[in-house]
C-alpha cells in the first residue's frame, strides 16, 4: 500500500531481497515447522510416493497407451506396482489401492503418509481407502517436482534400464518386463544409499559367493 502511494506499481524480486539485505533481514527466512528435507527425514520411515507411468503397447487394435501406479517406500527404496490397465478408472483405481496396503503390510513397510501428484484420476474412492486405515493423502504444492522425486526418480530408471527398449506386446507383456525389473532393483541392483548392497536378500558375485559390497564407477 505505501508504495502504491508513491505510485511504484511493481517491484521486481531482486530489488525486494536487496533492501532486505540492506536492513539485515534473510530473504528466505525458515518458515512453519520446517524444511521439505526435515519432514523427509522425519517421516521416511512411514513416507511413501505414488505416480502413474504409461507406455504405449501393441494390441491386435493397434497401438494403445497402458497405465502402471507405481508406489515407493521413502526409507527403503522399495517398490511396489500395479498391474497394467487400459483403463485406471476409479473401481481400478480403489483397487489398486487395497492392494498396496496388503502388500505394504506382508512386507512389513509401515504407511502413514502416501505423497501424490495432482493427477485427476486419484479419485475420492482412491484417498478413502487410505484414509480409513488413518493414512494420510497429500497431494504436491504447485511448482513443487521436488516433493514426489523419489518415485519419478525410480519410473525414469525403470524407463531408461528397461521399457524404452522394448517393444510391448499386450499388458501381460508389460506386466512382465516391469515384475522382471523390479526383482532386479530389489534382488540385484547395488544401491548407493545403502552403501552399494540390494535391497533385499544378498549380492552375488558369477561363483555365487555373498558379496558385502560393490565399487561403482
Amino acid at each position: 500500500c505505501e508504495l502504491i502511494k508513491l505510485r511504484i506499481q511493481r517491484v521486481g524480486r531482486t530489488t525486494v531481497r536487496t533492501i532486505l539485505k540492506e536492513e539485515g533481514v534473510h530473504p528466505g527466512p525458515k518458515r512453519g515447522k520446517g524444511t521439505w528435507d526435515e519432514f523427509i527425514k522425519i517421516h521416511a520411515e512411514t513416507l511413501w510416493q505414488v505416480d502413474f507411468f504409461s507406455k504405449m503397447v501393441v494390441t491386435k487394435r493397434g497401438l494403445r497407451q497402458s497405465f502402471v501406479l507405481a508406489f515407493l517406500h521413502v526409507n527403503s527404496r522399495r517398490v511396489i506396482c500395479s498391474p497394467a490397465t487400459f483403463k485406471p478408472d476409479a473401481k481400478w483405481m480403489v483397487a489398486q489401492a487395497q492392494a498396496m496396503l496388503e502388500q505394504a503390510e506382508a512386507g512389513e513397510l509401515p504407511v502413514r503418509y502416501l505423497i501424490r501428484d495432482k493427477d485427476f484420476k486419484y479419485c475420492t474412492g482412491f484417498a478413502a481407502v487410505f484414509e480409513d486405515a488413518n493414512i494420510a493423502v497429500e497431494p504436491t504444492a504447485p511448482r513443487a517436482p521436488n516433493q514426489n522425486a523419489f518415485v519419478e526418480r525410480w519410473i525414469g530408471s525403470l524407463k531408461g534400464e528397461c521399457l524404452n527398449r522394448f517393444i510391448v506386446f499386450g499388458l501381460g507383456h508389460l506386466d512382465y518386463l516391469i515384475s522382471e525389473y523390479v526383482t532386479y532393483y530389489h534382488e540385484c541392483r547395488p544401491h548407493q544409499r545403502k552403501e552399494n548392497k540390494t535391497l533385499i536378500g544378498v549380492l552375488r558375485d558369477l561363483d555365487d559367493t555373498p558379496v558385502s559390497s560393490l565399487s561403482i564407477a
